[in-house]
């Protein structure tokens, strides 16, 4: 571990009937949901001329904030190329607009090496077909040097982790339950999984555990699907495409000769899902679970969304229905399949019916019922929706509350894609930040509509809205960029959650949080004994506060993107509190006498927090 660290370190530098009727669009709308319609203030419908709404679109959807820099005291800090991060991914971007292209990467915030300390790792792409490839392009990891600046040391030769092909996604847990987090990563042409070693080093191994797939991969999760406690696998394909002969789309008129190609042209592929074994071993049950519904998956979590302690899975697709998927175990615990709820639980499609081009989630208790609610990125002159959890007992049950959150208007002028559901300014309650940029540069045919794109962050009011804070979160939102893939955690350990940006064509960003913030905040992680050892679904609640306050450790998110397997639990204050772990096996705990202010370990079974 030493030689491996100084390496490093001198490297600096409402529920849907049976007959309902069911609209998709995909990427190809450009005129936004409910023609002759727009939302007023406090989320009213209100009927507009077609000029009217042509004015008011063209306020809406120019890809940048207003401007107007409404106080919040959310503040993010860029840092700079002196912190020792510094990568700009690559697309083999040639002109032509093959649809690889325009999807980027993701990133991961995780412990490298069980220091205590989150590291980061950004997926790369590289030229195409992938047979081409000669490693000129590889994934990079940030080891975290816990410097009071926040410093990074790039360990990607000295850790192996030196991924090769066209990667796209990534997801994080300790599949093996030897204590060190695993990644793994999504690609073209063969998904990579990267066993930790314990030492600072990884070792690749998805040809030996039959994880590779083949298809193009795009997002992934990990949770228990079947029940034994073993971390289980869910990988979200996208379409049916061709390396050697990719489908072209010439257009004369434009700069390159090409635009780009829509989803709707291509064919959607099945999800797949393995199942551990806790040992290192997988079965693959795609063929079982899965291939009655191919998607064109873009997004997933793995999350206990109906209260019961078992997980579902929730698929956010490109132009078609989302899935809500709930496990079918038989009497053995094995599981049969998988069984999509959407549209029952009228979470498949907004509010008008339509299937929106989905592409990110956030899976957070925005309004603090005790339910987790869903919150998904879509494409521009489109509205990003919240899907607002109303679920009692076995029933799952989704109402839209785009509209009256306030979420709905200033998203129709941006092309979402990563999102978080932090709680930015330690207030206890959940706030979001989404990262833009378009697919397609369309500027030559229409001069409004933007290619890069600002960052945006909302800020979660407690009464059920939504306010955008984006002018005054700092200055990294006022540049137009082409945002990817989102991660968070808390970086330099003061509390407060930050954030990783993967972008295209420009540098990928680390935002370091530094609001002023009242509130103080607890940092658990947690670690499961009798269940799986990254427990996805473990819930903790401050116990005397109301409303409700407590976090779920989710499985997946965002986009293309894991986030670090921690519990933030801001809007404390300086006191002692009670907490109560429910864990996915059943069991509850309880901790007494905790203040804020501390990262800690939670071990099931343990009487006490563990010193990180």
């Amino acid at each position: 571990m030493s030689e491996w660290w100084e390496r490093c370190s001198g490297s600096v530098g409402a529920a849907m009937g049976a007959g309902a009727l069911i609209l998709t669009m995909g990427c190809t709308g450009e005129q936004p949901r409910g023609a002759g319609v727009t939302e007023a203030a406090g989320g009213q419908a209100v009927v507009q001329t077609e000029q009217e709404r042509e004015r008011i679109l063209r306020a809406l959807t120019s890809g940048r904030h207003s401007g107007a820099a409404e106080q919040s005291g959310i503040r993010f800090r860029e840092l700079g190329k002196e912190s020792g991060f510094e990568f700009v991914r690559y697309d083999d971007m040639r002109g032509q607009r093959r649809i690889l292209e325009v999807n980027g990467g993701g990133a991961a915030i995780f412990d490298v090496d069980g220091d205590g300390w989150l590291d980061v790792f950004l997926t790369n792409g590289c030229v195409l077909p992938t047979r081409l490839d000669r490693g000129q392009t590889p994934g990079r990891l940030f080891r975290n040097l816990h410097q009071s600046e926040l410093r990074f040391g790039d360990c990607s030769e000295a850790s192996g982790l030196l991924q090769r092909g066209f990667c796209c996604g990534c997801a994080v847990a300790d599949v093996d339950h030897d204590g060190f987090e695993d990644l793994y990563l999504t690609a073209v042409g063969g998904n990579q999984f990267w066993k930790n070693n314990g030492d600072g080093t990884f070792t690749e191994t998805a040809t030996e555990t039959g994880t590779k797939c083949g298809l193009w991969g795009s997002s992934a999760a990990f949770g228990d699907l079947n029940g034994d406690s073993h971390p289980d696998l869910y990988v979200a394909n996208y379409l049916d495409v061709s390396e050697e002969e990719p489908l072209l789309c010439p257009e004369p008129r434009a700069p390159g000769g090409y635009i780009g190609c829509t989803p709707a042209m291509f064919r959607g592929v099945p999800d797949a899902v393995y199942l551990s074994d806790g040992a290192g071993g997988w079965r693959d049950v795609s063929g079982v679970v899965t291939a009655a519904f191919p998607g064109k998956a873009l997004g997933v979590v793995i999350c206990d969304l109906g209260g019961d302690r078992r997980p579902e899975v929730y698929v956010a697709n490109d132009g078609q229905p989302n899935f809500l998927l709930v496990s079918e175990t038989a009497e053995d615990g094995g599981l049969v399949g998988l069984r999509d709820r959407a549209v029952e639980a009228s979470a498949a499609v907004n509010y008008e019916g339509f299937g929106q081009a989905s592409m990110g989630i956030a899976a957070e208790d925005f309004n603090r019922d005790g339910r987790t609610d869903l919150f998904l990125t879509h494409f521009y002159r489109d509205t990003n929706t919240l899907y607002v959890n109303r679920s009692e007992g076995d029933l799952l049950l989704f109402d839209d509350g785009t509209r009256t959150s306030l979420l709905g208007l200033p998203s129709l002028g941006f092309l979402g894609f990563g999102v978080s559901g932090m709680d930015a300014d330690n207030d206890g309650w959940s706030d979001l930040l989404v990262v833009n940029g378009h697919v397609d540069d369309r500027t030559w045919f229409d001069a409004d509509q933007p290619y890069r794109m600002t960052a945006q962050m909302f800020q979660n009011r407690g009464d059920g809205t939504f306010r955008e804070v984006t002018g005054d979160a700092g200055a990294y939102f006022g540049r137009a960029l082409l945002g990817r893939g989102l991660a968070t955690g808390d970086l330099d350990r003061d509390g407060r959650l930050d954030a990783v940006v993967s972008n295209q064509l420009d540098p990928s960003a680390v935002l370091r949080n530094e609001s002023d913030v009242d509130g103080r905040s607890l940092v658990l992680k947690l670690v499961g004994v009798n269940c799986a050892r990254t427990p996805v679904g473990v819930r903790v609640r401050v116990l005397g506060v109301e409303p409700v306050l407590w976090r779920q450790l989710v499985g997946g998110g965002s986009y293309q993107s894991a986030d670090a397997c921690e519990l933030h639990l801001g809007g404390l204050e300086d006191r002692e509190y009670d907490l109560e772990v429910q864990w996915p096996d059943g069991s509850v705990q309880q901790i007494s006498g905790i203040r804020p202010g501390k990262w800690a370990v939670k071990q099931q079974g343990a009487a006490a927090l563990l010193p990180w």
